[in-house]
Protein backbone atom coordinates (compact mmCIF):
# COMPACT_ATOMS: atom_id res chain seq x y z
CA UNK A 1 0.00 0.00 0.00
CA UNK A 2 1.11 3.22 -0.72
CA UNK A 3 1.14 5.54 2.55
CA UNK A 4 2.52 8.32 1.11
CA UNK A 5 0.78 12.19 2.18
CA UNK A 6 -0.25 13.73 -0.47
CA UNK A 7 0.13 17.17 -1.12
CA UNK A 8 -2.10 19.76 -1.67
CA UNK A 9 -2.84 23.21 -3.29
CA UNK A 10 -5.67 25.60 -2.01
CA UNK A 11 -7.40 28.75 -4.12
CA UNK A 12 -9.34 31.59 -2.83
CA UNK A 13 -11.73 33.88 -4.49
CA UNK A 14 -12.24 37.10 -2.74
CA UNK A 15 -14.32 40.18 -2.94
CA UNK A 16 -13.20 43.59 -3.63
CA UNK A 17 -15.07 46.35 -1.88
CA UNK A 18 -15.52 49.69 -0.67
CA UNK A 19 -13.52 50.06 2.99
CA UNK A 20 -16.82 52.04 4.58
CA UNK A 21 -19.54 51.11 2.50
CA UNK A 22 -18.86 47.38 1.86
CA UNK A 23 -19.89 47.67 -1.65
CA UNK A 24 -18.73 45.73 -4.34
CA UNK A 25 -15.40 47.50 -6.47
CA UNK A 26 -14.59 46.40 -10.05
CA UNK A 27 -10.68 47.17 -9.13
CA UNK A 28 -9.43 43.83 -10.36
CA UNK A 29 -7.35 45.13 -13.10
CA UNK A 30 -5.54 47.84 -10.64
CA UNK A 31 -5.03 45.49 -8.04
CA UNK A 32 -3.55 42.41 -10.16
CA UNK A 33 -1.56 45.28 -12.05
CA UNK A 34 0.03 46.72 -8.07
CA UNK A 35 0.64 43.50 -7.12
CA UNK A 36 1.98 42.44 -10.62
CA UNK A 37 5.92 41.17 -9.52
CA UNK A 38 5.23 41.07 -5.95
CA UNK A 39 4.17 37.68 -5.42
CA UNK A 40 4.64 34.04 -6.33
CA UNK A 41 1.43 33.16 -6.15
CA UNK A 42 -1.20 32.81 -8.92
CA UNK A 43 -3.23 35.72 -8.98
CA UNK A 44 -6.14 35.30 -11.34
CA UNK A 45 -9.52 37.11 -13.13
CA UNK A 46 -12.50 35.76 -12.35
CA UNK A 47 -15.51 36.04 -13.98
CA UNK A 48 -16.49 39.39 -12.24
CA UNK A 49 -14.12 42.39 -11.98
CA UNK A 50 -15.28 42.85 -8.38
CA UNK A 51 -13.63 39.58 -7.74
CA UNK A 52 -9.76 38.48 -7.66
CA UNK A 53 -8.39 35.04 -6.97
CA UNK A 54 -5.21 33.24 -5.95
CA UNK A 55 -4.08 29.89 -6.30
CA UNK A 56 -1.72 28.75 -4.04
CA UNK A 57 2.02 26.92 -4.88
CA UNK A 58 2.28 23.11 -4.05
CA UNK A 59 1.68 22.22 -0.38
CA UNK A 60 3.34 19.45 1.37
CA UNK A 61 2.03 20.55 4.98
CA UNK A 62 -0.56 22.23 6.51
CA UNK A 63 2.00 25.12 7.93
CA UNK A 64 2.87 25.41 3.73
CA UNK A 65 -0.91 26.45 3.52
CA UNK A 66 -0.76 28.52 6.43
CA UNK A 67 2.40 30.79 5.30
CA UNK A 68 1.04 30.88 1.62
CA UNK A 69 -2.75 32.03 2.60
CA UNK A 70 -0.89 34.32 5.46
CA UNK A 71 1.89 35.78 2.89
CA UNK A 72 -0.85 35.97 -0.12
CA UNK A 73 -3.82 37.66 1.29
CA UNK A 74 -1.51 40.17 2.81
CA UNK A 75 -0.11 41.18 -0.25
CA UNK A 76 -3.38 40.93 -1.50
CA UNK A 77 -4.84 43.43 1.37
CA UNK A 78 -1.86 45.82 0.20
CA UNK A 79 -2.40 45.85 -3.41
CA UNK A 80 -6.45 46.57 -2.53
CA UNK A 81 -5.80 49.14 -0.69
CA UNK A 82 -3.57 51.13 -3.05
CA UNK A 83 -6.48 51.30 -5.54
CA UNK A 84 -9.12 52.29 -2.57
CA UNK A 85 -10.38 48.57 -1.86
CA UNK A 86 -10.64 46.00 0.83
CA UNK A 87 -10.29 42.01 0.62
CA UNK A 88 -13.21 40.15 1.88
CA UNK A 89 -13.26 36.62 1.49
CA UNK A 90 -17.30 35.67 2.04
CA UNK A 91 -19.08 33.77 0.03
CA UNK A 92 -21.32 36.64 -1.06
CA UNK A 93 -21.53 40.20 -1.08
CA UNK A 94 -24.39 41.53 1.55
CA UNK A 95 -25.50 44.66 -0.36
CA UNK A 96 -27.90 44.70 -3.12
CA UNK A 97 -27.09 43.44 -6.44
CA UNK A 98 -25.02 45.58 -8.54
CA UNK A 99 -26.82 46.61 -11.81
CA UNK A 100 -23.90 47.24 -13.59
CA UNK A 101 -22.18 45.11 -15.83
CA UNK A 102 -18.77 43.62 -14.14
CA UNK A 103 -17.89 40.98 -16.39
CA UNK A 104 -14.55 40.41 -16.82
CA UNK A 105 -13.50 41.16 -20.54
CA UNK A 106 -11.95 37.94 -21.62
CA UNK A 107 -13.40 35.46 -24.18
CA UNK A 108 -14.68 32.76 -22.02
CA UNK A 109 -16.52 35.38 -19.79
CA UNK A 110 -18.24 36.81 -22.66
CA UNK A 111 -18.71 33.26 -24.00
CA UNK A 112 -20.22 32.94 -20.54
CA UNK A 113 -22.25 35.61 -20.04
CA UNK A 114 -23.82 35.41 -23.70
CA UNK A 115 -24.63 32.18 -22.71
CA UNK A 116 -26.21 32.34 -19.12
CA UNK A 117 -27.47 35.95 -19.06
CA UNK A 118 -28.63 37.00 -16.00
CA UNK A 119 -27.33 34.00 -14.05
CA UNK A 120 -23.75 35.12 -15.29
CA UNK A 121 -24.85 38.50 -14.22
CA UNK A 122 -25.79 37.51 -10.75
CA UNK A 123 -22.86 35.24 -9.83
CA UNK A 124 -21.20 37.13 -7.38
CA UNK A 125 -19.88 34.29 -5.28
CA UNK A 126 -17.00 33.56 -3.74
CA UNK A 127 -15.90 30.06 -3.10
CA UNK A 128 -12.17 27.93 -1.61
CA UNK A 129 -10.96 25.35 -3.82
CA UNK A 130 -9.08 22.24 -2.31
CA UNK A 131 -6.65 20.52 -4.32
CA UNK A 132 -5.63 16.84 -3.31
CA UNK A 133 -3.13 14.90 -5.85
CA UNK A 134 -3.56 11.66 -6.60
CA UNK A 135 -2.02 9.11 -8.42
CA UNK A 136 -4.09 8.14 -11.69
CA UNK A 137 -7.44 9.35 -12.79
CA UNK A 138 -9.00 5.82 -12.19
CA UNK A 139 -8.40 6.07 -8.92
CA UNK A 140 -9.76 9.76 -8.30
CA UNK A 141 -12.95 8.83 -10.03
CA UNK A 142 -13.12 6.54 -7.15
CA UNK A 143 -11.99 8.62 -4.76
CA UNK A 144 -15.63 11.49 -6.28
CA UNK A 145 -17.53 8.50 -5.76
CA UNK A 146 -16.94 7.73 -1.95
CA UNK A 147 -15.94 11.29 -1.19
CA UNK A 148 -19.51 12.62 -1.91
CA UNK A 149 -21.04 10.84 1.43
CA UNK A 150 -19.08 13.95 3.26
CA UNK A 151 -19.98 16.79 1.31
CA UNK A 152 -23.02 18.19 3.43
CA UNK A 153 -20.66 18.51 6.43
CA UNK A 154 -18.46 20.26 4.24
CA UNK A 155 -20.82 22.48 3.58
CA UNK A 156 -22.14 23.23 6.76
CA UNK A 157 -18.68 23.39 8.46
CA UNK A 158 -17.74 26.04 5.16
CA UNK A 159 -20.82 28.08 5.55
CA UNK A 160 -20.10 31.61 5.12
CA UNK A 161 -23.30 33.06 2.94
CA UNK A 162 -26.02 34.80 5.20
CA UNK A 163 -27.00 38.01 3.19
CA UNK A 164 -27.97 38.80 -0.23
CA UNK A 165 -29.28 41.59 -2.34
CA UNK A 166 -29.77 43.72 0.22
CA UNK A 167 -31.36 40.97 2.98
CA UNK A 168 -30.44 38.23 5.24
CA UNK A 169 -31.77 35.15 2.98
CA UNK A 170 -32.37 32.75 5.81
CA UNK A 171 -29.34 30.71 4.41
CA UNK A 172 -26.24 29.77 6.22
CA UNK A 173 -24.32 29.32 2.43
CA UNK A 174 -26.76 31.57 0.02
CA UNK A 175 -23.96 31.30 -2.29
CA UNK A 176 -24.82 27.82 -2.64
CA UNK A 177 -28.47 27.65 -3.95
CA UNK A 178 -27.28 30.64 -6.39
CA UNK A 179 -24.15 28.51 -7.49
CA UNK A 180 -27.11 25.19 -7.96
CA UNK A 181 -28.58 26.60 -10.67
CA UNK A 182 -25.81 26.47 -13.06
CA UNK A 183 -26.34 23.22 -15.20
CA UNK A 184 -23.23 21.90 -14.51
CA UNK A 185 -22.94 22.74 -10.89
CA UNK A 186 -23.28 20.91 -7.77
CA UNK A 187 -22.54 17.22 -6.60
CA UNK A 188 -21.37 14.72 -9.09
CA UNK A 189 -23.00 11.76 -10.01
CA UNK A 190 -21.75 8.31 -9.60
CA UNK A 191 -19.91 6.66 -11.78
CA UNK A 192 -19.59 2.76 -12.29
CA UNK A 193 -15.76 3.29 -13.61
CA UNK A 194 -13.62 5.78 -15.57
CA UNK A 195 -15.24 4.94 -19.15
CA UNK A 196 -18.16 5.57 -17.29
CA UNK A 197 -17.10 8.37 -16.52
CA UNK A 198 -15.85 9.32 -19.45
CA UNK A 199 -18.68 8.52 -21.38
CA UNK A 200 -20.42 10.91 -19.51
CA UNK A 201 -17.99 13.44 -20.38
CA UNK A 202 -18.38 12.35 -24.25
CA UNK A 203 -22.08 12.92 -24.41
CA UNK A 204 -22.29 16.52 -22.73
CA UNK A 205 -19.70 17.25 -25.03
CA UNK A 206 -21.51 15.68 -28.04
CA UNK A 207 -24.99 17.65 -26.54
CA UNK A 208 -23.19 20.80 -26.02
CA UNK A 209 -23.59 20.92 -22.68
CA UNK A 210 -19.87 21.64 -22.50
CA UNK A 211 -17.50 22.70 -24.57
CA UNK A 212 -14.57 20.53 -22.91
CA UNK A 213 -14.13 19.04 -19.38
CA UNK A 214 -13.12 21.86 -17.93
CA UNK A 215 -16.32 23.31 -18.06
CA UNK A 216 -17.36 20.72 -15.55
CA UNK A 217 -18.19 22.26 -12.11
CA UNK A 218 -19.13 19.90 -9.84
CA UNK A 219 -18.70 20.14 -6.44
CA UNK A 220 -15.49 17.40 -6.41
CA UNK A 221 -14.08 16.95 -10.01
CA UNK A 222 -10.94 15.73 -11.71
CA UNK A 223 -8.65 18.27 -12.76
CA UNK A 224 -8.12 18.63 -16.36
CA UNK A 225 -4.29 20.45 -16.13
CA UNK A 226 -3.02 19.11 -13.16
CA UNK A 227 -3.45 15.02 -11.47
CA UNK A 228 -5.29 16.07 -8.85
CA UNK A 229 -9.13 15.88 -7.12
CA UNK A 230 -10.66 19.58 -6.43
CA UNK A 231 -13.06 19.89 -4.15
CA UNK A 232 -15.29 23.03 -5.18
CA UNK A 233 -18.21 23.29 -2.74
CA UNK A 234 -17.02 25.30 0.06
CA UNK A 235 -18.15 28.90 0.71
CA UNK A 236 -14.31 31.18 0.99
CA UNK A 237 -13.44 31.40 4.49
CA UNK A 238 -12.88 34.32 6.73
CA UNK A 239 -10.55 33.24 9.32
CA UNK A 240 -6.91 32.26 7.41
CA UNK A 241 -7.10 29.48 9.80
CA UNK A 242 -10.76 27.79 8.60
CA UNK A 243 -9.32 27.60 5.54
CA UNK A 244 -6.09 25.73 6.90
CA UNK A 245 -7.79 23.78 8.73
CA UNK A 246 -10.58 22.83 6.10
CA UNK A 247 -7.74 21.74 3.65
CA UNK A 248 -6.57 19.34 6.46
CA UNK A 249 -9.99 17.69 6.82
CA UNK A 250 -9.99 17.60 3.04
CA UNK A 251 -6.94 15.74 2.51
CA UNK A 252 -7.42 13.72 5.08
CA UNK A 253 -10.90 11.91 3.75
CA UNK A 254 -9.15 11.83 0.33
CA UNK A 255 -6.37 9.70 2.44
CA UNK A 256 -9.15 7.57 3.90
CA UNK A 257 -10.74 6.47 1.03
CA UNK A 258 -7.97 5.74 -1.20
CA UNK A 259 -6.85 3.67 1.94
CA UNK A 260 -10.43 1.93 2.03
CA UNK A 261 -10.20 1.59 -1.78
CA UNK A 262 -6.70 -0.22 -1.50
CA UNK A 263 -8.25 -2.90 1.15
CA UNK A 264 -10.89 -3.56 0.11
CA UNK A 265 -13.84 -2.93 -2.89
CA UNK A 266 -16.22 -0.31 -0.80
CA UNK A 267 -18.73 1.06 -2.62
CA UNK A 268 -20.91 3.94 -1.79
CA UNK A 269 -23.59 4.33 -5.08
CA UNK A 270 -25.50 7.03 -2.93
CA UNK A 271 -28.23 8.73 -4.93
CA UNK A 272 -28.03 12.12 -6.45
CA UNK A 273 -31.43 13.30 -5.10
CA UNK A 274 -30.56 12.22 -1.55
CA UNK A 275 -27.21 13.98 -1.92
CA UNK A 276 -28.83 17.45 -3.24
CA UNK A 277 -30.83 17.15 -0.24
CA UNK A 278 -28.50 16.83 2.24
CA UNK A 279 -26.30 19.38 0.80
CA UNK A 280 -29.30 21.65 0.37
CA UNK A 281 -30.03 20.88 4.24
CA UNK A 282 -26.71 21.80 5.42
CA UNK A 283 -26.75 24.94 3.07
CA UNK A 284 -30.26 26.43 4.73
CA UNK A 285 -29.33 26.04 8.51
CA UNK A 286 -24.89 25.41 8.67
CA UNK A 287 -24.26 23.48 12.15
CA UNK A 288 -27.48 24.87 13.54
CA UNK A 289 -29.85 22.03 12.51
CA UNK A 290 -29.50 18.10 12.38
CA UNK A 291 -27.41 17.22 8.73
CA UNK A 292 -28.85 14.54 6.45
CA UNK A 293 -25.82 11.22 6.94
CA UNK A 294 -26.90 10.57 2.46
CA UNK A 295 -25.64 7.01 2.82
CA UNK A 296 -27.73 6.22 6.49
CA UNK A 297 -30.41 8.70 5.30
CA UNK A 298 -30.08 9.23 9.43
CA UNK A 299 -30.90 12.73 10.65
CA UNK A 300 -28.06 13.54 13.17
CA UNK A 301 -27.41 16.64 15.60
CA UNK A 302 -24.68 18.83 13.63
CA UNK A 303 -21.92 17.62 16.99
CA UNK A 304 -22.88 14.07 16.19
CA UNK A 305 -22.33 14.38 12.24
CA UNK A 306 -18.92 16.00 12.61
CA UNK A 307 -18.19 13.46 15.07
CA UNK A 308 -18.79 10.52 12.75
CA UNK A 309 -16.63 12.19 9.88
CA UNK A 310 -13.61 12.88 12.78
CA UNK A 311 -13.77 9.36 13.91
CA UNK A 312 -13.86 7.89 9.75
CA UNK A 313 -10.59 9.96 9.06
CA UNK A 314 -9.22 9.61 12.18
CA UNK A 315 -6.46 7.66 11.03
CA UNK A 316 -5.47 9.45 7.57
CA UNK A 317 -5.29 12.75 10.15
CA UNK A 318 -3.03 11.01 12.85
CA UNK A 319 -0.82 9.68 9.77
CA UNK A 320 -0.52 13.58 8.03
CA UNK A 321 -0.16 14.75 11.63
CA UNK A 322 -2.92 16.62 11.01
CA UNK A 323 -5.19 16.10 14.12
CA UNK A 324 -4.51 18.53 16.28
CA UNK A 325 -5.15 21.57 13.93
CA UNK A 326 -8.08 20.17 12.33
CA UNK A 327 -9.92 19.13 15.57
CA UNK A 328 -9.09 22.78 16.87
CA UNK A 329 -10.96 23.82 13.57
CA UNK A 330 -13.74 21.89 14.36
CA UNK A 331 -13.86 22.61 17.90
CA UNK A 332 -13.99 26.56 16.77
CA UNK A 333 -16.76 26.07 14.01
CA UNK A 334 -19.22 25.23 17.31
CA UNK A 335 -17.80 27.49 19.77
CA UNK A 336 -17.39 30.75 17.68
CA UNK A 337 -19.91 29.85 14.60
CA UNK A 338 -19.36 29.61 11.22
CA UNK A 339 -18.67 32.22 9.10
CA UNK A 340 -22.77 32.94 8.47
CA UNK A 341 -22.88 33.08 12.05
CA UNK A 342 -20.48 35.42 12.38
CA UNK A 343 -21.48 37.87 9.93
CA UNK A 344 -25.16 37.70 11.40
CA UNK A 345 -23.72 38.38 15.19
CA UNK A 346 -21.62 41.61 13.30
CA UNK A 347 -24.71 42.63 11.77
CA UNK A 348 -26.97 42.93 14.34
CA UNK A 349 -30.51 42.97 15.48
CA UNK A 350 -30.67 45.69 12.74
CA UNK A 351 -28.67 43.88 10.16
CA UNK A 352 -26.45 46.49 9.68
CA UNK A 353 -24.48 45.34 6.38
CA UNK A 354 -21.82 47.46 6.23
CA UNK A 355 -21.23 46.58 9.72
CA UNK A 356 -21.13 42.72 8.29
CA UNK A 357 -18.77 43.55 5.81
CA UNK A 358 -16.66 45.59 8.17
CA UNK A 359 -16.05 42.74 10.31
CA UNK A 360 -15.32 40.36 7.36
CA UNK A 361 -12.40 43.08 6.39
CA UNK A 362 -11.44 42.73 9.18
CA UNK A 363 -11.53 38.83 9.90
CA UNK A 364 -9.81 38.39 6.42
CA UNK A 365 -6.60 40.09 7.59
CA UNK A 366 -6.36 38.56 10.83
CA UNK A 367 -2.67 36.57 10.99
CA UNK A 368 -1.99 37.90 7.06
CA UNK A 369 0.99 39.71 6.39
CA UNK A 370 0.80 43.10 6.47
CA UNK A 371 2.72 42.86 2.82
CA UNK A 372 4.08 46.25 1.84
CA UNK A 373 3.10 45.93 -2.34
Amino acid sequence: MNLSIPSVGVEEEYQLVDPTTGLLLPNCREVMQRIAGHTTADIQHELHLTQIEMASAVCDTLDDVRNSLKRVRGQLIAAAKKTGAALVATGTNPHLVPQDDSITPKQRYRAMRQRYQQLARDLLIFGCHVHVSIQDRSLGMQIMNMSRRWLPVLQALSSNSPFWDGVDSGYASYRRELWAQWPMAGPPPYFDDLDDYQRSIDQLTRSGAIEDESYIYWDIRLSTKVPTIEFRGADVMMSLEETVGYTGLVRAIVMQVTSDLQRSEIRWPIRSNLLSYAIWQSARYGLNDELVDPLSCQRLPARDAVAQLLEYVGPSLDRAGDRECVEAYLERAFTDGTGADRQRAAAGDQIDLAEAVRHAIMETAHQTDAAIV
